[in-house]
């Protein structure tokens, strides 16, 4: 039998059958994503109040962190980044983030060189920046990629690193602090 619009009455109670599973859906997964933010608040209540505290902005900016064990929170593919870990040992440079980054050979040497806590590893096409704050990370890896890619020496990064750092610690912003200033690396999916 169709309904005053034309359409059969199947093909409503498929649309609500469909916005009822849907519905049901989301209320599941905020459920168990409300789970797994106790269950780490739990996990984390112990820890130094530094990784405590990232880990608490890390979960309100990522969502729960992926893998936790007692020590250390993971959060993997959660944009920009391939890699968040929060150590909760560390005194200093307890949150990593690590972006897909395919360096020239040639210029691995110079962004080593760079320091303030970054380590590119050409081999796995990723570099990472450890710090406290995830700004100052973006502010690593920024002028890492400009060492990489020729247009600042490590010199030049190293002194703009300390310029910039001591500008957001007096509260003042940098678009090298707000977020990466290049797109990271990401391999095409393979074909079958």
């Amino acid at each position: 039998k169709k309904t005053s619009y034309g359409l059969p009455k199947e093909v409503y109670f498929v649309a609500a059958l469909a916005a009822i599973t849907m519905t049901a859906g989301f209320y599941i997964t905020y459920r168990l994503e409300d789970r797994e933010r106790a269950r780490t608040q739990a996990l984390i209540s112990s820890w130094r109040e530094g990784p405590r505290q990232t880990t608490r902005l890390l979960m309100e900016r990522y969502g729960p962190p992926d893998d936790h064990e007692p020590n250390v929170a993971s959060w993997y593919e959660r944009d920009p980044w391939k890699r968040i870990v929060v150590y909760a040992d560390a005194r200093f440079n307890y949150l990593e983030q690590t972006v897909g980054y395919k360096p020239a050979s040639d210029r691995v040497q110079d962004v080593r060189a760079l320091d303030h806590g970054v380590r590119i590893d050409a081999a796995k096409e990723e570099m990472t920046a450890a710090s406290n704050q995830e700004s100052l990370n973006f502010l690593a890896l920024n002028l890492a990629n400009e060492v990489a890619t020729g247009s600042r020496s490590a010199k030049d990064g190293r002194d703009a690193y300390l310029r910039m750092a001591q500008l957001a610690a007096a509260g003042k912003s940098s678009s090298y602090l707000d977020g990466l200033l290049f797109k990271p690396y990401r391999p095409m999916p393979r074909e079958r």
